[in-house]
Formats: structure tokens, sequence, C-alpha cells
């Protein structure tokens, strides 16, 4: 068909230039090349298409390029803030814990001295515990010795009484005063030394003054014995307390 088609149109061509000898005008060129509906009029349509085809489509080409390229521009620029606001919540979330952190080690200092604090308390609680438990456990039968005192107050005068005359019957009753003073000696209790010793109201109780060759200030006459139980005064000893003649 193409082929038939050009032959056609060149022997029509052919038959027509004799008829054409006379130069053609603008016009008649114009009208060749612009309409009929010829081949060689589609032809040039057809150029002027593609030429003009071809300009419409590199602009939208360079269009398209620089789209891509300020949209990628624009995702950096976002990427980059979002790093940034990113990063900046990191920093505040780090300073936060920071801050907690040393928060929670000032408390635990704080609860570590309270704890040494209360272990050295309870520690001195138990020991002052024990040893008012122990000074009890001495002083308990205190009352019941110092009542038994006064019985041994009693083997005293007697012995007075007696005087220097010694019988079997004598002899026996120091044994057994001699005895009960051991028992409460191992209880704790122990005879205050008050003859020719200088008077301390501590452990002594003056009942009167005398005139003594004994230095003055100086006990004189015992008059009741005194005793102390685990180094506490049970009883002071009752004394005559000398002076100048």
């Amino acid at each position: 068909m193409t082929a038939d088609k050009e032959w056609d149109i060149s022997e029509s061509e052919m038959d027509r230039e004799p008829a054409s000898d006379s130069p053609e005008t603008g016009a008649d060129t114009g009208k060749r090349d612009g309409g009929g509906g010829t081949p060689g009029g589609e032809s040039g349509a057809t150029v002027s298409g593609n030429d003009l085809g071809g300009a419409t489509n590199e602009s939208p080409a360079a269009d398209g390029g620089e789209t891509v390229e300020i949209l990628q521009k624009r995702t950096k620029r976002a990427s980059r803030k979002e790093l940034l606001d990113l990063i900046q919540r990191k920093n505040a979330m780090l300073m936060e814990l920071d801050k907690e952190l040393k928060k929670t080690k000032q408390d635990i200092v704080a609860k570590e001295d309270r704890l040494l604090r209360m272990a050295a308390e309870f520690e001195n609680y138990k020991k002052r515990t024990r040893r008012e438990w122990e000074l009890l456990q001495k002083n308990a039968n205190a009352d019941l010795i110092k009542e038994i005192i006064w019985g041994i107050d009693n083997f005293d005068r007697a012995f007075e009484s007696l005087g220097g005359a010694e019988d079997h019957i004598q002899e026996g009753i120091r044994l057994i005063h001699a005895g009960l003073m051991d028992i409460l000696k191992k209880a704790g209790l122990v005879e205050i030394e008050a003859q020719d010793k200088k008077f301390d109201a501590q452990y002594h109780e003056a009942i009167g003054e005398i005139e003594s060759d004994i230095e003055e200030g100086h006990v004189a006459q015992v008059i009741q014995r005194g005793y102390t139980l685990h180094d506490q005064v049970l009883r002071p000893a009752r004394v005559l307390v000398s002076k100048k003649r």
C-alpha cells in the first residue's frame, strides 16, 4: 500500500509538471504546502507537529526535575529539623535523668547516714539496757540484804555486850556471823571502812562530833556499820566526827 501510494503520487506530479511552466507564486506555494490534504502537506504538518511536540515535552521534563530537586531539599530540611528536634528532646531527657540521678544519690546518702545513726543509737540502747539489766540483777536482792544487815547489827551489839569473855556459845555465834557475812560478800556486800578515815559525806553519816586525839574532821567512832552493794551505797556508816579538845 505505501509503495503504490508513493508511486501514484509521483506519477500525478509528473503529469502536472508540464502544465505549470510559470513560476509558482507565494500563494500557490502556500496552498500546496498548507492544504489540499496531499501527502506532502501531511508530511509537512507532521514535521511541524513533532517540532512543537518536542518543545512541549522538554518543558515538563525540566519542571519535573526541578520539582524533584525541590522536594529532595525540603525532605532534607525536614529530616534535619526532625533530627535536631529529636536530639533536643533526648538532651532534655538526659538532663532530667541526670537531675533525678543526683537527687537519688543524695537521698541514698541521707538514708545511709540515717541508718548509721539508728544503728549507733540501737547499739547504745543495747549497751544501756544490758547495764541496767545487770544492775537490776545485782540489786534485785538489795532490799532483802538491807533487811538482813539489820540482823547483823544485832550480832555486833551482842558481841559488844559479851565483852572479852569467850566460851563455846560465843564462839559458835561468831562462826554463824562469819558464815553469814561470807554469804553476803558473795552477793556483793562490802563493809564501808570508816574508823580513823577522813569524813566523806558520800559514805558517812555524821550524827555528832566528839573531842578526840584523832585529827579533826576524821571519824572518831563508828556507831553503825555501813555497807555498799555492787559499788552502790546500801547504807552509809553512822559516825561521830572528831574535833579539837
